[in-house]
């Protein structure tokens, strides 16, 4: 028996419910279903309302892409990045940031949808990770806005997916007036038994009275406005879904073609302008290592200059060290985006050298970064701020590196970089919560 018509229905009908309990979430969800991992003994108190959402987004996704493509199991890497998305809704209750987790759960998710569906554009997790993102987040789910009205057609098909009879309809219809019927005599007879009985009585007096202290003024409120809310946040969490699920992925293709055929004709600057500007940065940080050498090492030899303390030492310059590895990588981009290049898309050898150059520094920027943040983690002890500062010196180093085996190896190793980032955010928020629980 074909069951995608039942999993298309699921799907539908769990939309809603999923777009409620968003509204929720973002109505400090997190306060509810906290469970404390240490038994009491500890101070790790850990709300599952996070990943539990994703989890259930995850299942919806699910029920509508089997809906709609057939019930074939999800590939490696939508397995990988369905644990991403939980992970990161899981770090929301215990990470050094709130905020900066459920902006990765929602990035994580939305992700998670284009590649269970494979209809990313390039077909694969490259470079044009800003224009998949921006598709995910505002092309797919608006243009797929009126599949949550469309896709009620699924009601009237049967299990295999042929249009119901007039007489199965009727059944159902007929079935539902049944029950609503035989519910309304069964609450008529515990009414009666409750005359009867006064153990009963005060059993259903109890909970009506625990039903209707709970629905007061303010709750009802707050419940209307979530289902208010909710109506446009499912048209759009269900046009994401469905939209990629019921796409072919030909659309993409054609958008990496015009991408890439844009970036090709802006593509203008010539390569001698290039080697000047690039050289200027390399030279300019090759002057700044020579003259701030003992600043530079001050951090792995724990020795400070005279008349600072090593408290302003440690602090001073991390921030525009990190500052500086961005510039960096703005400049490469810029380079990418602008450059010419031979006519096999290559970079000449003297502009791989220099690119190669200023990527070094960046690593060497990140080391010092790291030294300086370490000697002061070593006297303050920890702080989320420190953690996240740690991380992102990480990120920007890591990235730094992958440039230059993409320079030198004409092959994109953007996947490796996102896999980094969110791989290390996580374990950087789970030694956080490790560090808050044993403070």
């Amino acid at each position: 028996m074909d069951n995608k018509v039942t999993l298309q229905r699921l799907g539908i009908l769990l939309a809603y419910p999923l777009a409620y309990a968003y509204i929720r979430l973002m109505m400090d969800f997190n306060n509810t279903f906290v469970v404390d991992p240490s038994g009491g003994a500890g101070h790790l108190q850990i709300s599952v309302a996070y990943p539990l959402y994703a989890l259930i987004f995850i299942v919806v996704n699910e029920l509508v892409r089997r809906g709609r493509r057939g019930n074939e199991m999800p590939s490696p890497e939508t397995v990988f990045w369905y644990g991403i998305t939980f992970m990161a809704g899981l770090t929301a209750c215990f990470g050094p940031n709130v905020l900066l987790s459920l902006f990765g759960m929602h990035l994580s998710a939305v992700y998670s949808v284009l590649i269970s569906n494979e209809v990313l554009i390039g077909n694969r997790t490259s470079g044009f990770l800003p224009a998949d993102l921006f598709s995910g987040f505002c092309v797919r789910p608006f243009v797929g806005f009126p599949n949550f009205v469309l896709d009620w057609r699924f009601f009237g098909k049967s299990s295999q997916g042929d249009n119901i009879s007039g007489s199965r309809i009727k059944s159902i219809v007929g079935g539902i007036v049944f029950m609503i019927i035989m519910g309304s005599l069964l609450l008529m007879s515990i009414a009666f038994m409750a005359m009867i009985d006064e153990d009963l009585r005060n059993v259903i007096s109890s909970m009506l009275d625990g039903f209707f202290g709970y629905l007061s003024f303010k709750t009802v409120g707050d419940i209307i406005f979530r289902m208010i809310f909710a109506v446009p946040v499912c048209f759009y969490l269900y046009g994401l879904i469905s939209r990629s699920a019921a796409s072919c992925g030909e659309n993409e293709s054609k958008v990496a073609a015009l991408i890439n055929k844009a970036r090709a004709k802006g593509k203008t600057v010539s390569s001698l302008l290039v080697y000047i500007a690039a050289g200027v940065f390399v030279f300019a940080y090759a002057l700044f290592f020579i003259k701030r050498l003992m600043y530079m090492v001050g951090g792995f030899t724990g020795t400070v200059p005279d008349g600072m303390l090593v408290s302003h030492y440690a602090r001073e310059g991390f921030f525009e060290l990190v500052g500086i590895m961005a510039v960096n990588m703005c400049v490469y981009l810029a380079i990418i985006l602008l450059g010419k290049t031979d006519e096999d898309g290559k970079f000449s050898k003297a502009a791989r050298i220099l690119v190669t150059m200023l990527m070094s520094e960046s690593i060497v920027f990140a080391v010092v970064a790291m030294s300086k943040l370490g000697l002061y983690y070593s006297i303050y002890g920890y702080t989320p701020l420190r953690i996240l500062a740690m991380w992102g010196t990480l990120a920007l180093g890591f990235a730094s590196a992958m440039t230059i085996l993409t320079v030198n190896r004409s092959k994109t190793h953007i996947r490796a970089g996102i896999i980094f980032t969110a791989v290390s955010y996580i374990a950087i928020c789970v030694l956080s919560g490790i560090l808050e629980a044993l403070s």
